[in-house]
């Protein structure tokens, strides 16, 4: 199964309405290899020079559009599913991505990038429900993506209050990041997958560490906690390092 994925941290202000600490967004997600017969540090150069070209470009736009690179951490084959790393571009809503990609295509073609060391055969897209965060704001941050399905009798609103409750006890004991849902939409596996992936990102790989040691010490049993899962039931996570490519 191919992973969907999320990375770009949320910052939106807390609120004691459930309802309203989420944010909508969407995301296009991009999956590459690097090509055969290129070496670490040519294939390391090449992709620096056209990520630097291409990020000087996309902040030269006139959005609210964003890309982030993901690399695999703590994963096996099934959860990398093929690929090497893959991109994130993360907008407000489905318009303003395909605005963004059509601005792209038409600079590009008009300033063409540095030669790619990748080779992206796959993409597909998502819907997100994008809860409250503790606020921090970094250019590399570390995040676990959990493939999740509904039980039986689920309610999806109710699961997401329970969410952002039990979120708002981890960040009061001392944890540090952010989470939201992920929905497949386009371009996504067919057949039995996951009904949604949950993501929970942290800013470093200590951080990460940090919060896992909260949730057992302090935040674990609760009844938020515990309530979430009458909702769903989720699979092993896989963890992967982020870069901000552009903002």
């Amino acid at each position: 199964m191919r992973i969907l994925l999320i990375v770009f941290l949320s910052f939106f202000a807390f609120s004691d309405d459930h309802d309203e600490m989420y944010q909508p967004g969407w995301a296009e997600y991009v999956y590459c290899n690097v090509k055969e017969g290129l070496s670490d540090s040519k294939a390391t150069k090449m992709f620096e020079k056209r990520r630097a070209a291409y990020a000087e470009i996309a902040e030269g736009l006139d959005d609210e559009v964003g890309m982030v690179v993901l690399f695999p951490y703590y994963t096996n084959e099934e959860m990398r599913d093929g690929a090497d790393l893959f991109f994130v571009t993360h907008a407000p809503t489905m318009k303003a991505l395909g605005e963004h990609s059509m601005a792209m295509f038409a600079a590009t073609q008009e300033n063409p990038l540095p030669a790619s060391p990748l080779e992206c055969d796959n993409a597909s897209t998502a819907f997100q429900r994008i809860g409250p965060s503790s606020g921090e704001v970094t250019d590399s941050f570390m995040v676990d993506y959990y493939p999740c399905k509904y039980k039986e009798g689920a309610d999806p609103v109710a699961m997401r209050a329970l969410q952002a409750e039990f979120a708002m006890e981890h960040y009061a004991n001392g944890a540090q990041g952010g989470y939201r849902y992920i929905y497949p939409t386009a371009g996504s596996p067919r057949g039995d997958g996951p009904d949604f992936w949950f993501s929970g990102s942290s800013p470093t790989l200590a951080t990460r560490g940090e919060g896992s040691d909260i949730f057992w010490d302090k935040s674990y049993g609760s009844e938020a906690e515990r309530a979430r899962w009458d909702h769903m039931t989720c699979d092993t996570n896989s963890t992967w390092y982020g870069e901000r490519v552009h903002n």
